[in-house]
């Protein structure tokens, strides 16, 4: 399409309008597109050229990485007592009662608990009930389908 052609309106789509980023986006490549030569736009219209990106090193730098600063609390004792409770409710109490698990210290229980045990809650009643399911709930539901209604007469 040549800059003089029309567009057709009833075309295009009829989404809302972009969110800012994606308008700051498009604005930016139809830049990079204006850029071009005839030829390079032929060869990326054709499919033997192409558009990439490229995160500049600085945003790679950005991304968070995870400071572990000591709590105190040995993880890998926690861990290893949880792992001897057998129900549910046990390990919910023994949770409840620790003060000194916050949520940092949780996280790294949930991680040493392996990996039946989701890590991403964000508050302390996420963490605990993911611990709980992770480990005796899990294995309640196995033993219940091993032993219940899924064993064979």
């Amino acid at each position: 399409m040549t800059r003089h052609e029309p567009i057709d309106v009833e075309s295009l789509p009829s989404s809302p309008l972009p969110s800012a980023p994606l308008a700051i986006a498009l604005q930016k490549a139809v830049a990079l597109l204006e850029s071009l030569s005839r030829e390079q736009l032929e060869d990326i219209a054709s499919g033997e050229g192409k558009l990439v990106y490229e995160p500049s090193a600085a945003r790679q730098m950005r991304r968070r990485e995870v400071v572990h600063r000591p709590s105190g609390v040995d993880v890998e004792a926690a861990a290893a007592d949880i792992n001897r409770l057998t129900t549910p409710g046990e390990v919910a109490e023994y949770l409840q009662s620790r003060v000194e698990f916050t949520v940092p210290v949780l996280k790294e229980i949930a991680r040493a608990l392996g990996p039946t045990v989701n890590s991403t809650g964000r508050t302390k009643a996420q963490l605990r009930r993911d611990i709980v399911e992770g480990t005796a709930g899990f294995r309640v539901r196995a033993a219940a389908m091993s032993d219940g209604a899924w064993a064979k007469p």
